[in-house]
């Protein structure tokens, strides 16, 4: 059975004042070819493919859109074929 990939069409919100909360994932977004394999690799489903954004080379990106749930269990990075994803450990404590 196929697996539906989500897709996000809003736009990212700015950090509010103060430091930006604890991000587990960072996309290099230039570079994502847009094949959803993340998307359908994301135990917690935290990832996405961003309608709202085409990159130069014309896909829509992966983009995490749910920091807190992502577990940085690096799954997405495994499957990723364009090596796109920054995994990092939550900070000790939290």
């Amino acid at each position: 059975m196929a697996m539906s990939t989500p897709l996000v069409d809003a736009p990212l919100r700015p950090f509010d004042s103060g430091p930006p909360a604890f991000v587990p994932v960072l996309v290099a977004s230039e570079r994502c070819k847009g094949c959803s394999l993340c998307v359908d690799a994301c135990p917690p489903h935290v990832l996405a493919l961003d309608l709202g954004v085409v990159n130069a080379m014309g896909y829509h990106p992966a983009r995490l859109i749910d920091a807190a749930g992502c577990t940085s269990c690096a799954k997405c990075a495994r499957v990723c074929p364009d090596a796109v994803f920054t995994i990092f450990a939550p900070p000790r404590g939290a």
